[in-house]
């Protein structure tokens, strides 16, 4: 990484307990939630390569980043990491 920051990114990440009515919000919003890949995704293919169901707020400022993971998915991954 250099001076600039080049290659850094922000994340945050926030829960939500139902995954699919936050897709529905964002889409009616004119919001197209994105994969891991930055690419539009579908509503039926929110499952993310670890099984997670998980969406990405287009990004609007640089690498910032900000995703919505399902609150189940969260607490069982807490509950794992600090077990």
């Amino acid at each position: 990484m250099d001076a600039n920051g080049e290659g850094t990114i922000y994340r945050h990440c926030y829960s939500t307990p139902d995954i699919e009515a936050a897709y529905n919000e964002l889409v009616a919003k004119e919001v197209q939630p994105e994969n891991e890949n930055g690419k539009p995704l579908a509503r039926d293919n929110l499952n993310s390569p670890s099984g997670a169901r998980i969406l990405w707020l287009p990004k609007r400022f640089g690498n910032f980043s900000i995703e919505l993971l399902e609150e189940k998915e969260l607490e069982t991954f807490l509950a794992d990491a600090f077990a």
